[in-house]
C-alpha cells in the first residue's frame, strides 16, 4: 500500500493564511494522510541522513534549491513511499477514490509529448522507476550532461525512467495525450505502475489560486528568481 502521507518542501513553514486554509480544505477531504512541509533546512537534514552518499553528493553539487527539491522528491519517495506535491499545487480530491490497495505507482502524463507529471507524485517505497530516476540524474551529473538545462537534469530524466523500464520489461507502452489516456497498469519486474488521465483524473491541480502569495508577487506574474529563468550551470 502506498503510504498516507503528503511532502511538500518550502523556505518556511509560516504559509499565508490563505494557503493555510486550503491545505485544511485538502487534508478534510483526506483525512487519514499525514501533512509534511520540509523546510529548505529540514530537506538538507534528511538528505544528509538518510540519501546514500552518490545521492547525497550530487544533491550537494546542485546550484539552485529547485534542483535540490527535485532529487530531494524522489529520494524521500524512494526510501518512504507516499504522495509528493509542490507547495503551489493542490490535492483537491480524495486520495482515496483514486488510489487502489494494489497500487505501487501512479503516473499521469503531461500535455507535452513523452513527458510526465513530477509537481505531484505517488509511488510506493523502493520503486524502480524513481531508482532508475536517480540513476538517471546521477549519470548526467558524472559525465556533465544537461548542466544548463534544470528541465532535462530532473524532470526529463524521470520519463526516461518510464519509458527505460517499460522497454526493458517488454511492455506495450506509449505516451498518450492526457485527455485520451486510459486507465492502465504495466507490470515491470516484480512492481507495476498505473497510468490514469489528466492531473491524476483531476484529483489533482497544477496551480492553486493562492500561488502568488508564496512569492509576494501581484497574481498573473512572475518573479525573477523562478527556477526556469536561472541562467547558470544546475551543477
Amino acid at each position: 500500500m502506498i503510504p498516507k502521507k503528503i511532502y511538500q518542501t518550502w523556505h518556511t513553514q509560516i504559509l499565508p493564511k490563505k494557503l493555510d486554509s486550503l491545505h485544511k480544505k485538502m487534508l478534510t477531504k483526506n483525512p487519514e494522510y499525514e501533512h509534511i512541509i520540509y523546510t529548505d533546512e529540514q530537506m538538507n537534514d534528511y538528505m544528509n541522513s538518510n540519501a546514500e552518499k552518490d545521492i547525497k553528493d550530487i544533491y550537494w553539487k546542485m546550484n539552485h534549491i529547485v534542483a535540490k527539491a527535485d532529487i530531494w522528491r524522489y529520494t524521500i519517495l524512494y526510501n518512504i513511499g507516499g504522495i509528493y506535491l509542490d507547495i503551489d499545487s493542490q490535492i483537491t480530491g480524495s486520495l482515496d477514490e483514486l488510489i487502489n490497495n494494489q497500487d505501487k505507482a501512479i503516473v499521469t502524463p503531461e500535455i507535452h509529448k513523452n513527458q510526465f507529471i513530477q509537481w505531484g507524485l505517488i509511488f510506493k517505497k523502493n520503486h524502480k522507476i524513481l531508482e532508475y530516476t536517480l540513476n538517471n540524474i546521477l549519470s548526467d551529473v558524472h559525465t556533465e550532461k544537461n548542466r544548463f538545462d534544470h528541465h532535462s537534469l530532473t524532470v526529463k530524466n524521470y520519463a526516461k525512467a518510464i519509458f527505460d523500464l517499460t522497454q526493458e520489461n517488454n511492455c506495450e507502452f506509449n505516451w498518450k495525450h492526457p485527455d485520451s489516456q486510459p486507465d492502465e497498469t504495466f507490470t515491470i519486474g516484480n512492481s507495476s505502475f498505473r497510468v490514469v488521465e489528466s492531473d491524476y483524473k483531476n484529483h489533482f491541480l497544477f496551480k492553486h489560486k493562492y500561488n502568488h502569495l508564496l512569492r509576494n508577487r501581484p497574481k498573473g506574474t512572475e518573479v525573477d528568481t523562478h527556477w526556469s529563468r536561472f541562467k547558470g550551470p544546475i551543477y
